[in-house]
């Protein structure tokens, strides 16, 4: 029962990060500027896509219980997460 709450939060957060980073394409944050830099900005709308999309699997694969389903979800979450903000890092 803990295992698929903690799914569904996890995925709750990717959604969150992929839903933040599409919004921002054509707005200033942090200390990026997709307004001036236009690779930045179609950056920020696949990643945003890709990270909400890998949110809902994450999702279904916590509702399922079933564990090589729960053990890919997080495999792939974390990789995906961490790539695209590593990624990210490039245009700072």
């Amino acid at each position: 029962m803990l295992i698929p709450g903690l799914m569904v939060i996890f995925s709750l957060i990717i959604f969150y990060i992929g839903n933040y980073l599409y919004r921002h394409q054509h707005r200033d944050f942090m200390l990026f500027k997709p307004t001036s830099n236009s690779l930045l900005s179609s950056s920020l709308r696949i990643i945003g896509i890709l990270l909400m999309i890998v949110s809902m699997l994450t999702l279904i694969a916590g509702i399922s219980s079933s564990t090589p389903l729960i053990v890919a979800g997080l495999v792939l979450g974390i990789v995906s997460t961490t790539g695209a903000l590593l990624f990210l890092l490039k245009f700072l």
